[in-house]
């Protein structure tokens, strides 16, 4: 494998396929879903499901989230049958989460009163059925693996959610790495991304601003009151309609100087190595190991240890880290985030794996690019925006 020629250019425009504002795309997307349901409820042999995991909760409502609520033992749940399906809810919350989260998409309500707990409600409902569950239950049957892995395969409507979810994270840390200011602190640059994401219906789960190379002593960092002087990593990631995306940008005011340079194209390299590896049936160890060649050809073997490289996402921030003790193959409609640091460093952003290839979920809408050449194939990824 080589990685030839590295050029700055512009990123285009980005394209929605799906037009998220009528009702009933989502409706099919969940009616979709329910007959999934039906018929893994039939392979098992049970009468009904219990979901109380909240990744698997957005996944089944097409993004619903049971936000507004500290109890983990008073969250929301789902239960299916092979023809309907129902809110599990607080009797304090049950309104809410229908006006807010799932309104119009054919879900009944089991309720408990808010004085009572869940677990009695959950106990009437198992009594004399034979019910899976995505959490331990009584008798239920066990199948929170089973669902994790259905849940990855994403349906034509989450994919549309997941490219507005991906445009809006990418203008976040663009917009920010645009508008922030040389002395403003790491804690600043943190709450102008979260801003606009919130600005936008966006949920923050992970910030992480690094200043002036402080990342070369932390793989995995957040932000303190230290402040931006010369150079600025930020890394993200967020949900939306119930999907998670990860990306991150890096600036510099003037020229960086050469280590952060050497640094942030050394992590090019190898997450543009990452991404073209990213097909169907690839095998997640395989790419790793091209991946770890890059490393020892850039002279930085050891940094492929200090950090993860990359993990499966969806519904979940993590559905799955990617290791070299991972044999499975990749599939089409699975998301995968690849972040790469060396050094002061990072190549972060989500991709949809596809038949067609790798396609960007959180790609640059204003942002200088290096295009990297790879067995013939061209690759781009994020730069360093000079201020």
């Amino acid at each position: 494998m080589s990685v030839a020629e590295e050029i700055r250019v512009t990123a285009p425009p980005s394209v929605v396929d799906m037009n998220l504002t009528a009702p009933m795309d989502r409706r099919s997307d969940v009616e979709h879903k329910q007959a999934r349901i039906a018929g893994y409820l039939q392979e098992i042999g049970c009468d009904g499901l219990v979901v109380l995991n909240p990744d698997s909760f957005a996944w089944l409502t097409g993004g619903g989230a049971p936000r507004g609520i500290l109890d983990p033992d008073a969250m929301p749940g789902l239960y299916f049958t092979p023809d309907a399906r129902w809110l599990l809810c607080s009797s304090v919350d049950s309104q809410r989460i229908f006006d807010e989260e799932i309104d119009g998409l054919g879900f009944q309500l089991k309720e408990w009163p808010c004085h009572q707990e869940r677990a009695s409600l959950l106990a009437d409902l198992i009594q004399g059925r034979n019910i899976a569950s995505d959490s331990p239950i009584g008798e239920c049957k066990a199948v929170a693996p089973q669902l994790a892995l259905m849940r990855r395969t994403l349906t034509d409507y989450e994919i549309a959610c997941y490219r507005i979810l991906g445009q809006t994270l990418s203008h976040a840390l663009e917009a920010t790495g645009r508008m922030l200011a040389a002395g403003e602190s790491e804690r600043e640059v943190a709450g102008q991304i979260a801003h606009r994401l919130l600005h936008r219906g966006v949920h923050p789960l992970l910030i992480s601003v690094t200043a002036d190379s402080r990342g070369r002593a932390y793989r995995q960092a957040s932000f303190t009151s230290a402040p931006v002087t010369r150079t600025c990593v930020m890394t993200v990631a967020a949900r939306k309609y119930g999907l998670c995306a990860r990306a991150s940008r890096s600036i510099s005011f003037g020229p960086p100087d050469a280590n952060f340079r050497r640094d942030h194209d050394n992590t090019c390299k190898i997450s543009a190595t990452y991404v073209a590896g990213s097909w169907p049936d690839s095998v997640p160890r395989q790419i790793l190991l091209t991946g770890q060649r890059i490393y020892q050809l850039t002279g930085v073997e050891h940094e492929f240890y200090l950090a993860t490289q990359g993990h499966l996402t969806g519904h979940a921030p993590v559905e799955m880290t990617i290791s070299l003790k991972d044999e499975s193959l990749l599939q089409a409609r699975w998301a995968v985030t690849w972040c790469v640091s060396v050094g002061a460093g990072v190549s972060c952003d989500t991709f949809l794996i596809s038949d067609d290839g790798p396609r960007t979920i959180t790609s640059a809408e204003n942002w200088p690019l290096k295009r990297i050449r790879i067995q013939g194939a061209e690759f781009v990824r994020p730069d360093v925006l000079i201020r």
